[in-house]
């Protein structure tokens, strides 16, 4: 979950609807890719976070009762393989390369000093390996090809965090996203009139709206993570809506 403090509480974002909005930036992306290859690709950018039920999992709350940030970790020292798994599953149902670029993302978030201390993670990662290698040879693409297009999801996802965040800086100042899938710096800022742009424009249209849903949880703390899915559940659902403009 993306949380950030509210003057009624908390506002929650969760990583399916970030998830949505970095699938609508993919969409609006000017990538030149053929159908069967742009479809799977969108769809998993758009679903790269979907593999747990945020308001159940009770990671999501702090030792104190509040709504967990995906960016406060908890304590710790195992990672939950389960979430992982069901990531994988998901992914590769629809197709191997749904399935390829979701294995790529769980390397992007995994595969650091932590996999040393953690075996069952650890072995996890060594079969995505090898479930790559068999996707790679199965699809007949290189992994130069394969970079490339996870690279483009990894755009979309820092850019839809970037925004979800409210990390955008204000009086024009711009700032990174990322690395685009050609080499290329782009940098995001607010127009005077409060539209977003990116310098330079990467986009298939000089204008298009995007959005995500959030809501705002006006209890601060809980007894349970049962109990924080029940509010979370009746609490009203919201849509903030941004301009893109080049």
């Amino acid at each position: 979950m993306i949380v950030s403090s509210h003057q009624k509480g908390w506002k929650i974002i969760t990583q399916r609807a970030h998830g949505l909005l970095a699938g609508m930036i993919a969409f609006n992306y000017n990538i030149d890719l053929p159908s069967e290859i742009l479809i799977p690709t969108i769809i998993a950018v758009a679903e790269h976070d979907d593999g747990v039920n945020e308001t159940l999992a009770e990671q999501n709350l702090t030792e104190a009762g509040a709504p967990r940030c995906f960016t406060v970790k908890d304590n710790k020292e195992k990672t939950d393989i389960e979430p992982l798994q069901n990531l994988m599953e998901i992914g590769n149902s629809k197709s191997q390369l749904n399935g390829l670029l979701t294995s790529l993302h769980l390397k992007f978030l995994y595969d650091g000093d932590n996999r040393k201390k953690d075996k069952v993670l650890d072995t996890f990662l060594c079969e995505q390996e090898e479930y790559r290698k068999t996707v790679l040879k199965n699809l007949n693409i290189s992994v130069t090809y394969a970079n490339r297009l996870y690279k483009f999801l990894e755009w979309c996802d820092a850019f839809s965090l970037i925004i979800c965040l409210n990390k955008i800086q204000p009086e024009g100042r711009k700032m990174e996203i990322s690395m685009s899938p050609d080499g290329i710096i782009n940098e995001v800022f607010y127009r005077p009139n409060k539209s977003i742009s990116v310098e330079p424009w990467p986009f298939k249209k000089t204008k298009f709206n995007v959005f995500y849903e959030f809501k705002i949880v006006e209890q601060l703390a809980f007894s349970s993570i049962e109990n924080f899915n029940e509010v979370f559940k009746n609490t009203k659902t919201e849509r903030e809506e941004f301009v893109f403009s080049k």
